[in-house]
């Protein structure tokens, strides 16, 4: 389901961990609205987490967090910060997510996190109907995706072609809600901010 490059990953992430995020308001807007659909009682994935920063913002929002990267590197850094800063109710793992065990009955999440990931995974179709799984019926999906447009779309990806980046699916946002929407989830907001390629989807597991 997930392109693997845990080796890129595991080389870049005490240098990622150090960049700036590049659209601080846009990230601050998105945490926001996030948070305002999140309650105590919430039990939350995030997966492709990477080190580890959105899932520790809304821990204290939370009952309990599973938070999940495949690059151990990253996952590393992200216990690090926990640690520093005393959260007692995430649970940081190495994991694909395909490789991260679908919920009992009784025991789905009410949330799951995807944020600059999906543009990332090889089979999204396989990887929406496994965020649906996970969900209860009603739970949110959050997620935030590159999405190209103009000449990015052929820059961006060769690039990832030569393997000086990561593979990137090329996707528009139009086709990022038409898949959800044939998963079974319910788009219940959409934004973008004016500069910048990400597309912020939150969508309902319809049931």
């Amino acid at each position: 389901m997930f392109i693997k490059p845990t080796r890129f990953w595991n080389l870049m992430a005490r240098s990622y961990a150090r960049r700036p995020v590049q659209n601080q308001a846009a990230y601050e807007y998105k945490l926001d609205i996030t948070a305002r659909h999140l309650s105590p009682q919430d039990r939350v994935l995030e997966f492709g987490c990477g080190t580890g920063t959105t899932a520790l913002i809304h821990a204290p929002k939370v009952a309990h967090i599973d938070a999940i990267d495949y690059s151990s590197e990253m996952i590393s850094i992200a216990r690090e910060k926990a640690d520093a800063q005393g959260s007692k109710n995430i649970n940081f793992e190495v994991s694909a997510f395909e490789c991260w065990p679908i919920p009992a009955k009784g025991q789905h999440y009410d949330a799951v996190l995807a944020m600059s990931i999906l543009h990332l995974v090889l089979d999204l179709d396989a990887t929406l109907d496994r965020v649906r799984s996970s969900l209860k019926e009603g739970g949110l999906f959050f997620s935030s995706t590159v999405c190209l447009e103009g000449l990015e779309k052929f820059v961006i990806p060769a690039l990832g072609t030569i393997g000086l980046l990561p593979k990137i699916r090329v996707l528009t946002q139009e086709i990022l809600v038409e898949r959800m929407q044939a998963h079974g989830f319910e788009i219940e907001q959409k934004w973008r901010p004016e500069t910048g390629s990400t597309a912020f989807i939150i969508a309902r597991n319809s049931g």
